[in-house]
């Protein structure tokens, strides 16, 4: 998938017994940070210059 969009936001979240409910959590979390990151460049570089 990354190959094919580089830009995919793709983060692997462990969902067995052994993963830890915090470690999933601050997974995510990351996840839904650089999304937000990335808008927000994404939106600063579509703005025209004045």
């Amino acid at each position: 998938i990354k190959e094919n969009n580089p830009t995919a936001n793709i983060v692997a979240i462990d969902y067995d017994p052994g993963a830890t409910a915090i470690n999933q959590e601050n997974r995510i979390k990351l996840m839904i940070a650089n999304a937000r990151r990335m808008q927000k460049l994404s939106k600063q570089n579509n703005q025209p210059n004045e």
